[in-house]
């Protein structure tokens, strides 16, 4: 009887966990809705670091903006070349 009473139990206490631990359709809406806001915030952030970098950059002189030009290209290249040197080892 008291194997019984044990097994009863634990059947209880599992359904009862299966039942409650199911999510409500408010909640699984209101996941999603915080989903989609988390992917705008961080759409609108790197937006506004690239109007920055913009501005930046227009603020600059003509020799300075020639300057970043070619230290951009250089750095371009420059990674590129690592990237295929450690591509080869």
């Amino acid at each position: 009887m008291k194997g019984f009473k044990y097994i009863v139990a634990l059947v209880f206490v599992v359904t009862s966990m299966s039942v409650f631990s199911q999510e409500t359709k408010k909640v699984t809406a209101r996941r999603k809705a915080l989903e989609k806001q988390d992917v705008a915030k961080k759409k609108a952030q790197k937006k506004s670091v690239d109007e920055g970098k913009e501005r930046h950059k227009n603020i600059q002189t003509k020799v300075v903006k020639k300057r970043m030009k070619k230290n951009e290209k250089r750095n371009k290249k420059l990674h590129k070349k690592r990237a295929k040197a450690r591509r080869n080892k």
